[in-house]
């Protein structure tokens, strides 16, 4: 019976470890992903309004490459978020025409910023360089043909750090869940398994007898009364069968 016990309380635990593992691992990678999309989307607010700007001096018949009030907004509008790092506005073959950072101008673009804009669905698109991530944006004219990029760049170290707090945040809440689980479930486990421990040798003993044909045991208040009594009966009907087939024998012979 103590094996018995002990392999309850052995699974119990495992299972309730795993449960607790995985949720703090689908809890962070959650909260990490949620967190992305928040920070993308303060990026893109910046970016929308310098997107407003480029279409709405296109539309009063300004060539893309002629928008020499752009770099001064771009540096306007990075100073109002200190998460982002840089600006750069690139043209469909990938050369930087406008940027907050005069020594990027004429320079090309990383193949992954332009594989990932034009893998968009939408105008919207986020790409990866070194310690940088990039959200973007596809600007349009007035016929919805892409003349061109908005892409800004905002640092990981910040996704980062966030993220750690989290997971400490997380890895502590898993811990004490861990401890209460390790201290509750045997408890609870040990008082559910005794009736059973209690059963199961009702019922051992209840077996062994039932071929006495001797007035049977009171009942003991086992889950297993009534099956026992059903099984006793049950053999005592074939018992006695048996017992008129080998008296039919002894009187053939």
């Amino acid at each position: 019976m103590g094996t018995i016990r002990i392999r309850f309380i052995l699974v119990a635990l495992a299972v309730g470890f795993f449960a607790i593992g995985m949720s703090a691992f689908l809890n962070f990678f959650k909260y990490k992903s949620t967190f992305g999309t928040i920070v993308k989307e303060r990026v893109l607010v910046v970016g929308r309004g310098i997107e407003n700007a480029i279409q709405a001096s296109l539309n009063v018949g300004l060539q893309f490459s002629e928008l020499s009030m752009l770099p001064p907004l771009m540096l306007r509008e990075k100073a109002t978020d200190k998460l982002i790092h840089g600006m750069d506005v690139f043209d469909p073959s990938g050369q930087v025409i406008y940027s907050t950072e005069p020594e990027r101008v004429k320079r090309e673009v990383p193949i992954a910023w332009m594989r990932a804009a034009e893998r968009s669905k939408t105008t919207e698109w986020i790409a990866e360089e070194g310690d940088d991530y990039i959200a973007g944006l596809s600007l349009k004219n007035n016929f919805d043909l892409t003349v061109g990029y908005l892409a800004m760049r905002y640092s990981r170290d910040y996704m980062d750090s966030a993220s750690k707090g989290v997971a400490r945040e997380i890895l502590v809440a898993s811990l004490i869940a861990f401890v209460v689980v390790a201290v509750v479930t045997p408890l609870a486990l040990i008082v559910v398994i005794r009736r059973f421990e209690r059963d199961l040798s009702t019922l051992e003993s209840a077996v062994s007898h039932l071929e006495d044909r001797a007035t049977p045991p009171p009942p003991t208040g086992s889950a297993f009364d009534g099956a026992i009594a059903s099984l006793r009966e049950s053999l005592q009907g074939v018992n006695k069968e048996l017992d008129d087939v080998r008296a039919k024998l002894d009187a053939a012979r």
